[in-house]
């Protein structure tokens, strides 16, 4: 960056944005959590290793005890405001591997035509040898 100039080009900003911390106020706008309760990977690792002992506790109480274990609630992830965003990139992530994989099938036409050539010359080639 030129700190002499005062500015900073688009490349900048965005390396600047994507070195923030997780639980940056930026990154949980950017996910679109509203209740601001910036979780990292860490918290939601932590979350889940917690429900997965509730539910440990639970088993060994119901078999080891025989009586119903005590109510503990699981911890839950904060909700994002924008799965709708996610099912768009999915969608489209979707769209372009289906485009791309139909772009192999036999009825389409190739574009690389010279890969097309040195295939069938090869053949040429080898149906000659026999």
């Amino acid at each position: 960056m030129s700190w002499g100039e005062g500015s900073m080009n688009w490349a900048e900003l965005r390396d600047l944005v994507d070195a923030l911390p997780e639980d940056s106020a930026t990154r949980a706008a950017e996910v679109g959590d509203d209740e601001q309760s910036r979780w990292t990977t860490a918290t939601y690792l932590q979350a889940a290793q917690y429900n997965l002992l509730i539910m440990l506790v639970q088993i060994l109480w119901a078999a080891h005890l025989k009586g119903k274990p005590p109510e503990m609630k699981p911890v839950q992830p904060p909700q994002r405001s924008r799965p709708d965003e996610d099912e768009q990139q999915t969608a489209e992530a979707q769209r372009r591997s289906e485009e791309y994989l139909n772009s192999f099938s036999p009825g389409t036409p190739q574009s690389d035509q010279a890969e097309i050539e040195l295939w069938n010359s090869r053949i040429r080639e080898l149906e000659a040898a026999q």
